[in-house]
């Protein structure tokens, strides 16, 4: 009787054990404002459910940096005079 109490609370209590993901951006900048994408300690990110924080900051509450990508958006039409580059930092946090 005591295995299946014991199996009973284990399987219950896997989702809270599970572990956490989440993909995050820094502010966005156009092109010619590169040398502000520069990633440091004070880079802030954005992190769809868990909030704004910096990678300091994502490390005190637990969270592990496992990638990192510098990405670009194009908006605009491509080659036209009304295309602008922005480009941002993205990372990919885990939390177990």
């Amino acid at each position: 009787m005591r295995f299946y109490f014991a199996l009973l609370i284990g399987l219950f209590s896997l989702p809270l054990m599970a572990a956490e993901s989440h993909v995050c951006h820094s502010q966005s900048y156009d092109y010619a404002s590169i040398g502000k994408l520069r990633l440091s300690d004070d880079t802030t990110f954005t992190c769809r459910g868990v909030g704004q924080f910096t990678i300091p900051d994502l490390a005190k509450r637990g969270w592990k940096v496992i990638h990192v990508a510098q990405q670009t958006e194009y908006t605009g039409d491509v080659d036209s005079d009304s295309e602008v580059i922005k480009m941002y930092q993205e990372i990919v946090v885990y939390k177990e």
